[in-house]
């Protein structure tokens, strides 16, 4: 769908009435609409904001790998705001001006700015970085001291599962004990189930060594590749992002 098309169903729909102009359009859950009115009161209620101006109904790839953003973000920190500013540029041209104020080009859609309070200039996305998941988790990582790695995972122990099977036996437990220790010090459901598969894995890879990464890894695939529910394939692919946090280069340790 055209840009011009796009926005000759939006006028159409609302001058019949039939419906609001936000169902054309896709979906950004999580996101927080923005508008010249509470940009600014917003903004300064959160240590970080990443916000996206775009056309007033967006739609693509662009768009789809913010929202996917969105959902991962919200899932690991409370202290980034995701919000979106849709700027007309036909009837009442609403939030135009707002766009100019940070000389977003109209012509070049989306902008990607991130926020960080008490300062008066934004960061932009790099004109080379696509909109990627990927990218934005890099952008966010670069900028600010929020991790927000792959789904389901967990810096601290991430932190743990690094070199892992290359550690000493003593190492290793040492690293088993503290993942116990933080996965009950943990609050979010999410986090919780995380934490328990990072020390399901610790211990795998302590009894049936590295070799363990690589067929969990296999077993996982096929699985995820068959005729599973849309809700286990993502417990799978959460597994499979975990997994990914035990893999080593190189092994150093001998393993039997």
């Amino acid at each position: 769908m055209t840009k011009l098309l796009q926005k000759l169903i939006c006028l159409v729909f609302i001058n019949l009435g039939l419906l609001s102009c936000v169902t054309v359009a896709n979906n950004c859950a999580g996101c927080l609409d923005l508008d010249d009115i509470n940009f600014d009161k917003t903004l300064k209620r959160f240590p970080y904001a990443l916000v996206k101006f775009d056309i007033a109904f967006p739609y693509g790839e662009k768009h789809e790998a913010f929202s996917a953003f969105s959902k991962v973000a919200h899932s690991v920190t409370d202290d980034l705001l995701i919000a979106t500013v849709g700027i007309k540029d036909y009837g009442d041209n609403e939030n135009k001006k707002l766009g100019e104020r940070f000389n977003v080009d109209d012509k070049n859609y989306p902008a990607i700015f991130l926020f960080r309070n008490g300062e008066q200039k934004p960061i932009p996305l790099p004109s080379h970085m696509d909109v990627t998941l990927d990218n934005l988790k890099a952008f966010i990582s670069s900028n600010t001291d929020l991790y927000i790695g792959r789904e389901g995972c967990l810096k601290d122990f991430n932190d743990l599962a690094k070199n892992f099977a290359n550690l000493e036996d003593s190492q290793q437990l040492e690293r088993l004990a503290l993942s116990k220790q933080s996965g009950e010090s943990l609050s979010r459901d999410n986090e919780k189930s995380s934490a328990k598969i990072y020390y399901t894995f610790m211990e795998k890879i302590m009894k049936n060594g590295y070799k363990f990464v690589e067929e969990e890894t296999k077993r996982l695939l096929r699985l995820k590749a068959g005729k599973v529910s849309d809700a286990k394939k993502a417990e799978l692919k959460i597994k499979l992002n975990i997994l990914e946090s035990f893999r080593v280069n190189k092994l150093t340790k001998e393993e039997l």
